[in-house]
């Protein structure tokens, strides 16, 4: 739609002149209408965990009870994470369990290599780490100062280096504690 068109239906909604809005993932970047009830996402498991929350967090926004339906071709079809993903959501659904949800999908996705430098999930292209770092390089050349290369040790012990839940229960000292072995330098 081009801007003006685009304008007209958005209004519509919003007064209430139109009853249903068709759109695209888009709506999740901050459509805020209070009168907006009921949302039905299709092919729900292919959305990201953040998304279908961003998604389902754009009704409800007042006092009006609000509904998130989200649509599937059938268990039996989706892979195992989208039905993690799906379950997580529909659990953490009470007010300021974001947090949670970033840590559950940590959990899904996995925490990337716990003694080396990759990553796992949609950031494995470049790595947040990697691109704070590139940032931090950019910036200090940009200031004239002296960058030193930095090496980045690879343990190779061919076993799976995670946390187990059963030695460490509690979801955010875990991650604590991920935080902390991969920021050491020594």
């Amino acid at each position: 739609m081009n801007e003006k068109e685009l304008e007209h239906v958005m209004r519509a909604f919003f007064h209430r002149e139109i009853n249903v809005l068709v759109s695209t993932a888009i709506i999740s970047s901050g459509l805020d209408i209070p009168s907006a009830n009921t949302i039905i996402i299709d092919r729900a498991d292919r959305f990201g965990l953040a998304d279908l929350y961003q998604l389902r967090g754009r009704v409800g926004r007042s006092n009006i009870k609000a509904y998130a339906y989200f649509l599937i071709p059938g268990e039996d079809v989706i892979t195992e994470e989208a039905r993690k993903k799906l379950q997580a959501i529909q659990e953490l659904g009470y007010l300021g369990a974001g947090f949670r949800l970033a840590l559950k999908d940590l959990e899904i996705r996995g925490a990337g290599n716990l003694l080396g430098g990759e990553q796992s999930g949609h950031i494995e292209a470049v790595g947040f780490d990697m691109y704070m770092e590139m940032l931090e390089t950019a910036v200090a050349e940009l200031k004239g100062e002296k960058i030193e290369p930095k090496t980045e040790p690879v343990i190779d012990l061919k076993i799976m280096a995670v946390i187990p839940e059963e030695y460490i229960e509690d979801p955010d000292l875990r991650l604590s504690i991920y935080r902390k072995i991969a920021s050491a330098k020594t």
